[in-house]
Order: C-alpha cells, then structure tokens, then sequence
C-alpha cells in the first residue's frame, strides 16, 4: 500500500448524521421529482437534483443511476462521469470502473 493509500485510509470524513426531518423531506422531494420525471423523462436536470437528493440520503446505487441517465441525456457533459468517476474510487473502491469514466470525462474535456 503506497504512502497516498495510507493517508486516504487514514483520513476518516465526518458527516453530520441528517435529522430524522431532513430524510423526510428528501424523500418527499424524491418523490415529486420521480412524477415529474414520469412527465419529462428527458429532462436532465430533474436527473440532476434526485441525484442531488441520494447524495444527501447517501445512497450510492442511485446516484449511479442518476448519473448514468444524465450521461445518456448529455453524452458532452463531462460532469456526470466525472462523478461516476469519484463514486467508484471514493465510495465504491472499484479502480477499474473509476477509470472507465474518468477516462471518457477526460477526452470529453480535451475536445473542448
């Protein structure tokens, strides 16, 4: 394990545990936004803000799932791979698929 391994294993975050009111309004807010979606299912920025909501209720298999639409809706946007990125590396600790997207992040900013 490289000196940078042992510093990112060293650091632990902390988090303030969301109150029991926040969740409850996340989960309303989810739900409105899941309608909306039945209405407008192309519109990434609905994607955007439930994935906004699962970071907060930390709940990584959706946000995956939200970024992967979002990446659909705009393939030239570098930010949702971006994110794919960091959740598979931070959260997740799957290399391989870390550097899946940040490698189509990457060409996508130098096309630019």
């Amino acid at each position: 394990m490289g000196f940078f391994e042992k510093l990112k294993k060293g650091i632990e975050l902390k988090q303030n545990t969301p109150s029991h009111s926040m969740i409850q309004k996340t989960h309303e807010k989810i739900s409105h936004l899941k309608k909306q979606l039945e209405i407008t299912p192309d519109n990434s920025n609905l994607y955007l803000n439930l994935y906004r909501c699962y970071v907060e209720l930390s709940d990584s298999p959706k946000k995956i799932e939200c970024l992967k639409k979002i990446t659909k809706l705009k393939p030239n946007d570098s930010y949702p791979l971006q994110q794919l990125a960091d959740i598979y590396s931070n959260e997740l600790d799957d290399m391989k698929q870390a550097k899946f997207f940040q490698d189509m992040a990457n060409k996508i900013k130098k096309s630019f």
